[in-house]
């Protein structure tokens, strides 16, 4: 007998194409500054799947009873999240001249991701890329951070590229975009933590194909929704607080009004009842058809979410080149030649 599905089960993803665990694209990394483990085990219950990496949030873990933390990093483990420590832990380690000696440590203690990071510490780019091939050596998953922690300071985006591409070309899996864990005022947002689409923009036309090697720390709400609008559903977030898993998957599927608005069509928009109700008074309404209620999400580039970033980053590719002169930097890592389907 073929058991009935529960009323939450039957509803279909707006937006399609969320793929499941282990995923290497549409990845949401949660940062932790200090959740107690009942609240952490009962976000897994309830979320786990929707959760990638567990961040504990720049040297918070050091302020903890060791114990407690093993018990957190078994706990992911149990849950299929992989968690790791802010990238300003390695910054201190760095400036306390044991960086190797943490890795070691971290290793040891069944860790898997590292974050390699220049937020607050200024390390000479030459030691940031030998952190980054010891750590890759060593087997870890490595995050490198482009951006400084300085409210209003933002890179140059051809700098940023520069050392995205290098710390990519070193073994670095993805670049996290700084965002730290407030959103304002900080890299690509303004002191409401408003996105700044235009050095968003940029970066990614500079970037093409590696732009989907990025995470962006998105910690606001708003600030996610801007990021599933713009660049669909595949996008890597980061710096999401614990009790936000939840909405930021239903934004990633459509299941609420920022992104399912953008999928409807004319008959199906909040504005349709009133339009109806017009159109019944002045007798048009009869013999109308009503076709499709759900159209695929397009972003900004003109793709539904479901053909993914491979087909995002041909939109970007073709705006340059209409443009002519952008930079355009392959990836590395990818044997197709940039073209990696995320």
């Amino acid at each position: 007998m073929v058991e009935e599905k529960f009323w939450s089960e039957r509803l279909q993803d707006v937006l399609p194409g969320r793929a499941a665990k282990p995923r290497i694209g549409g990845l949401t990394m949660v940062i932790d500054k200090g959740l107690p483990i009942g609240v952490m085990r009962d976000i897994f219950e309830l979320a786990a799947p929707h959760v990638d990496y567990w961040k504990f949030g720049f040297a918070s873990a050091s302020v903890c009873p060791p114990e407690r933390v093993m018990d957190k990093i078994m706990l992911c483990q149990e849950y299929g999240v992989l968690a790791y420590p802010g990238g300003t832990s390695l910054e201190i380690a760095y400036v306390q001249g044991i960086w190797r000696d943490y890795l070691s440590a971290l290793a040891d203690a069944g860790v898997k991701v590292v974050e390699v990071s220049d937020g607050t510490v200024q390390i000479p780019l030459k030691t940031r890329r030998e952190i980054i091939r010891t750590a890759r050596k060593m087997g870890f998953t490595v995050f490198s951070e482009i951006g400084k922690k300085l409210p209003g300071v933002f890179l140059p985006v051809t700098e940023q590229a520069q050392i995205i591409h290098g710390d990519l070309n070193s073994g670095a899996n993805y670049i996290i975009v700084e965002g730290r864990e407030a959103g304002t005022s900080i890299g690509v947002y303004d002191a409401d933590g408003n996105v700044k689409t235009e050095d968003v923009n940029a970066l990614l036309d500079i970037l093409g194909p590696l732009s989907s090697r990025l995470i962006w720390e998105a910690p606001l709400t708003k600030q996610q929704v801007f990021y599933v609008n713009h660049l669909g559903n595949k996008v890597n977030l980061g710096n999401i607080p614990p009790w936000d898993v939840v909405t930021l998957e239903s934004i990633r599927r459509g299941f609420r009004s920022d992104t399912l608005r953008p999928t409807l069509g004319p008959v199906f928009a909040a504005d349709a009842g009133s339009r109806a109700f017009a159109a019944d008074e002045r007798g048009e309404s009869e013999g109308v058809a009503v076709k499709g209620a759900i159209r695929p999400h397009r972003s900004r580039f003109g793709r539904s979410a479901d053909e993914g970033i491979t087909l995002w980053t041909q939109a970007r590719q073709g705006k340059a080149q209409g443009r002519g002169g952008s930079t355009r930097m392959a990836d590395p890592g990818a044997p197709d030649g940039g073209r990696r389907s995320y």
